[in-house]
């Protein structure tokens, strides 16, 4: 188990590490990769909810997936005031979550992102422990309904 947490850790720092290399080729590219990275976890976190009814965020795909999604908080938080990067952040979204979201629910999830508390601070050490984290992506899935 713990060789799985220190793989999962590394496969979240080469995610975060390629994002920043990618703001090289532009905003645009950067916040479209984001999104779709978004949009995969919250589509992984999503199927998981549903087929169980609850989250388990100690497991190794729904952890990894609530990392990706704690990254994309963190850079919408960053580049909430530019409009450009948040449409191509919803485009990325809407392409990458095989229909779970329309241009219409993916702004819609994006202002309830932005609005989340739970996922302030959250890193691969304590995401796993905060209560609060589980509870505000299951609040984030509930909107999907």
């Amino acid at each position: 188990m713990k060789r799985l947490g220190i793989f999962l850790m590394c496969i979240a720092t080469l995610a975060m590490a390629s994002c920043s290399a990618l703001q090289s080729a532009g905003t645009n590219t950067v916040a479209m990769a984001a999104g779709q990275n978004c949009g995969a976890a919250v589509q992984g976190l999503y199927k998981s909810y549903k087929s169980t009814g609850n989250l388990n965020i100690t497991s190794g795909t729904n952890l990894t997936n609530a990392l990706a999604l704690a990254t994309c908080y963190t850079q919408l938080k960053q580049n909430k005031n530019d409009k450009s990067y948040r449409k191509a952040f919803v485009s990325g979204m809407v392409s990458s979550a095989a229909g779970l979201f329309t241009t219409a629910t993916a702004n819609n999830f994006v202002d309830q992102l932005l609005s989340s508390q739970g996922l302030a601070n959250v890193n691969s050490s304590n995401i796993g422990k905060t209560a609060a984290t589980a509870t505000s992506i299951i609040s984030l899935l509930n909107t999907l309904k």
